[in-house]
């Protein structure tokens, strides 16, 4: 090999390399954007499973009491769900 094709050749992996770091830092920012959307989603499911847990054990509970005692529960129940939406 000549210097020229030496020099040719290190200027094109230069420009290899360039490329190169340029996709892993484009890589590193999405990655990032899905972790943060990632432990987004991990505090929505959090809630959504306790409005679950809240509204499920309401229901065991109403069906345990009489009609009118169930409607003054549920509409406890429903205001306790509500209440856990209003924080988000």
């Amino acid at each position: 090999m000549t210097i020229n094709e030496i020099i040719e050749e290190n200027e094109e992996l230069q420009i290899q390399y360039s490329k190169a770091i340029n996709v892993i830092t484009a890589l590193e920012r999405k990655v990032a954007r899905l972790q943060r959307e990632n432990e987004e989603l991990k505090r929505e499911n959090e809630k959504l499973r306790r409005q679950r847990d809240i509204l499920l054990k309401g229901m065991q509970i109403a069906l345990q009491m009489s009609e009118e005692k169930q409607n003054l529960h549920l509409k406890k129940v429903l205001e306790s769900i509500k209440d856990i939406e209003s924080s988000r």
